[in-house]
């Protein structure tokens, strides 16, 4: 190889000491970043239980838009069957496909949020 000439910048991802673990500081965990007495927010009883109800009617539409999907039904066909608005039942189909296993009670949440 040609040395290069003394001017030119090294690539630092190229150079094996940026690879190699510093020794300095002691090794940190998740445990280390953990908070246990922190308080977990929550909602007040009047809107609990109104957010438990749209989550439970939207793990219903889900189960349901989900099942006709498999039929072979349309977007527009599960709207019409089911009363929904066809972008409701769009971005169900589009939030469930980044689920692999078919977890309707994750999509309602993420439908919900």
């Amino acid at each position: 190889m040609e040395d290069r000439p003394e001017n030119l910048q090294k690539d630092w991802e190229l150079e094996e000491d940026y690879y190699k673990k510093a020794d300095s500081g002691p090794e940190l965990r998740l445990e280390d970043f953990m908070v246990e007495d922190e308080p977990v927010p929550s909602l007040p009883e009047g809107e609990k239980s109104g957010a438990d109800e749209r989550l439970q009617k939207t793990i219903r539409d889900v189960r349901q838009v989900l099942s006709l999907a498999q039929e072979g039904k349309t977007i527009a066909q599960i709207s019409q069957a089911l009363g929904l608005e066809f972008q409701y039942v769009y971005d169900i189909q589009v939030t469930a496909q980044g689920f692999r296993e078919d977890d309707e009670i994750a999509v309602a949440h993420m439908m919900c949020m």
